[in-house]
């Protein structure tokens, strides 16, 4: 099992080199809340270039707590591929994700140790070689430690995800079974199945109070057999608010009346 390990990373990164897919991991949402009240929001994003070839992905990230312990999140991520030769069909895809779930906040007042667990679900489309809907259904366990100036969590995503509305814009059969889009075996089409994704992350911020830096990797490691090509990493950089933070600050700062 060790030695599976390695070589479930190394694949991951090889399928990454390709350029036209049919999955990648969404960024994950996770705002390390520490109490009732808070209100999150990052937008983060990255490009990919391959023999000239290029690739960008983007990741709007919402998160509120109404109480303490209960937290609700919204996502939306695209993908956008821009090939080289204009005669190769370029791609782009959508989903639009949420959740809720419970977390737990441990620490004094300089920092915390946040303990969470988020189910939810999503849906979005893809409009590349081919044409095809998607569902996804997840579960995500993080555990995290939030700051003013530094945070890091670590996720353990498991992800469903299922294809329907399979258009194959005039692709012939030599097509789909070369790109496995068919399944040779069974004669099955991709959206006749659901597959199972192992969706590890780490996301760290640096920064200040209501404003940070943030850097986050998140992988996609397949539990059932997935033969077409996905690609197995999603790096990202953006920006991260806490919106309470803010609020809290701009109080503070505000001048008082003088007293008569």
């Amino acid at each position: 099992m060790n030695k599976l390990i390695p070589f479930l990373f190394l694949s991951s990164f090889l399928f990454s080199a390709c350029n036209r897919y049919y999955y990648k991991p969404t960024g994950i949402n996770d705002p390390l809340f520490t109490d009732g009240g808070q209100v999150h929001a990052a937008f983060s994003g990255s490009s990919q270039e391959d023999n000239n070839d290029r690739s960008y992905f983007t990741d709007l990230q919402l998160g509120y707590s109404p109480i303490n312990h209960l937290g609700l999140l919204g996502s939306y991520s695209t993908y956008a591929y821009r090939p080289y030769d204009k005669t190769v069909t370029p791609a782009n895809a959508y989903i639009a994700e949420g959740a809720a779930g419970v977390y737990g906040a441990f620490g004094g007042n300089k920092a915390k140790m946040v303990i969470d667990l988020y189910a939810g679900g999503g849906g979005g489309s893809m409009n590349s070689d081919v044409n095809m809907n998607l569902r996804k259904l997840f579960i995500q366990p993080g555990i995290g430690i939030r700051s003013k100036v530094f945070d890091a969590v670590a996720n353990l995503r498991f992800s469903n995800i299922k294809y329907s509305d399979f258009d194959p814009r005039g692709k012939d059969s030599s097509y789909l079974y070369e790109h496995h889009l068919v399944d040779t075996i069974s004669g099955k089409s991709i959206d006749k199945g659901s597959y199972t994704f192992y969706e590890p992350g780490i996301t760290v911020r640096v920064g200040y109070k209501f404003v940070k830096a943030q850097f986050q990797a998140a992988f996609a490691l397949p539990v059932s057999l997935v033969s077409w090509h996905y690609n197995g990493l999603r790096f990202t950089v953006g920006l991260h608010f806490n919106l309470e933070d803010a609020l809290a600050m701009g109080k503070a700062t505000k001048p008082r009346n003088n007293e008569d």
